[in-house]
């Protein structure tokens, strides 16, 4: 082995590879991160002028496993860590005009004007409807439909999915998209019997959390640490070479013992078209949706809306193009000055693609008179900013599972090679932690 030769290379600087990197070299394991952007985090991305702080993608992170408090305990952030106002457990939905309240339990749940009468009285049959034939395989809406209802689809379980994976419930798969869900089914035979029995296990959830300084200082701070982290480096291509790999890239090639692959669908499959002998081709039929975010600055007195909450969701349904409305400045502090509010607003997604390559006069006008009646919004913004994510969100459509088990036969051929990519493991940031947590155990353990 020459001097030059790393343990690990970790293609890919978003938070996927930046864990397995931090860990590893923690480890003991000479490590490098090779980013073809500029910058790392990927999707985690915070615009900060020293007034308004806006989150372009993710705008927290809950704490729902072990695997992202370590994180955030063993990079020294605890300090700076915050965790999200009690207002931000209040979600609305926009129904006829206006937002409505999502209800927080029983008694609103009888009485919240979402669903109707007969959609809330359906649910007493649920625990009896039956499962489908074994290895039949569902879209979310399919499955809402015969468990739930119409009703149940369109006002709760679709826009959940659209501020999730800006999806298609017509397309995205219940058992890899939502699989909570559908082992609830699965395992109890019912989502009612199944919620009441993990009742009586350990309460899920976990704290709504950011930083001082925004999301992005998690992945500043990992690659910090890190320390062989490079940026503006495109790898080119991954083959094998003296018993370990050969990743050739825009700089030159490097060599180590081992690769983390942490990059899009699009980019595993070109990086290990050789290696893997054609077989990883099959990636970039993965489906990706494209996003654009709008971020607003509003003085507090032009907003008629209380804003007591996290935001709110459009459901399909009631024909907007905006899928949705956050409220940073009400769920953490510091992202707006004084006397004034933060919105964010997003839309486009797979039911609406084309939304994210209008221009920017065109995606905030129809954003603005989108929000000016459910939020009383007068006069015009103090700040706004628009940032368009042309492959946002990788897609778990019905037949998923065979990109999973392509990524468990790639890394079978390839000793020393694993995959662990959004597309794979999980598309939010605490799945994307546990992912790259979970190959570095292996890693470590030989």
């Amino acid at each position: 082995m020459s001097d030059g030769r790393l343990d690990v290379v970790v293609v890919g600087g978003g938070i996927s590879g930046l864990t397995a990197a931090f860990h590893l070299s923690r480890g003991g394991l000479r490590t490098a991160v090779l980013e073809a952007a500029a910058r790392v985090g990927g999707a985690i991305e915070t615009y900060s002028d020293g007034t308004w702080r806006f989150e372009m993608g993710p705008n927290t992170v809950l704490e729902n496993n072990e695997s992202v408090g370590r994180l955030i305990r063993e990079a020294g952030l605890d300090g700076e860590k915050i965790v999200a106002a009690p207002a931000a457990r209040k979600r609305y939905l926009y129904k006829g005009g206006t937002l409505v309240p999502l209800p927080g339990g029983p008694g609103g749940f009888l009485a919240t004007p979402l669903f109707p009468l007969g959609s809330k009285l359906g649910l007493l049959r649920e625990p009896w409807i039956r499962r489908p034939p074994e290895g039949t395989e569902e879209s979310i809406a399919q499955f809402v439909r015969r468990r739930l209802s119409t009703a149940f689809l369109d006002y709760a379980v679709g826009p959940f999915v659209s501020g999730v994976y800006a999806g298609d419930p017509e397309r995205l798969s219940v058992r890899w998209a939502v699989p909570k869900i559908w082992s609830l089914e699965h395992e109890h035979g019912s989502l009612i019997r199944g919620a009441l029995a993990r009742r009586k296990g350990p309460a899920p959830g976990g704290a709504m959390i950011s930083f001082r300084g925004g999301l992005e200082e998690l992945p500043r701070r990992l690659a910090r640490e890190i320390g062989d982290v490079r940026t503006g480096v495109a790898a080119q291509r991954i083959v094998r070479a003296d018993g370990g790999f050969r990743i050739e890239t825009s700089a030159g090639p490097v060599e180590a013992a081992r690769v983390v692959l942490a990059v899009p669908a699009d980019a595993a499959a070109r990086l290990l078209e050789e290696a893997a002998a054609g077989a990883s081709r099959l990636f970039a039929e993965i489906p990706y949706a494209a996003v654009a975010v709008v971020s607003l600055g509003w003085r507090r007195e032009d907003v008629g809306h209380p804003l007591d909450g996290f935001g709110f969701l459009a459901p399909r349904k009631e024909g907007l193009r905006v899928l949705g409305c956050l409220f940073p400045s009400e769920i953490f502090p510091g992202r707006a000055p004084a006397g004034h509010v933060a919105l964010a607003a997003f839309g486009g997604g797979r039911t609406d693609p084309e939304f994210a390559s209008w221009d920017d006069d065109r995606i905030l006008s129809t954003v603005l008179s989108e929000l000016r009646g459910p939020l009383s919004l007068r006069g015009e913004p103090a700040f706004r900013l628009v940032r368009r994510w042309p492959r946002a969100i990788p897609q778990y459509e019905v037949g998923h599972g065979r990109f999973v088990e392509r990524a468990k036969e790639i890394e079978e051929a390839l000793p020393g090679l694993r995959i662990a990519g959004n597309f794979v493991g999980g598309v939010s940031v605490p799945d994307c932690i546990k992912s790259g947590t979970a190959v570095v155990e292996g890693m470590l353990r030989g």
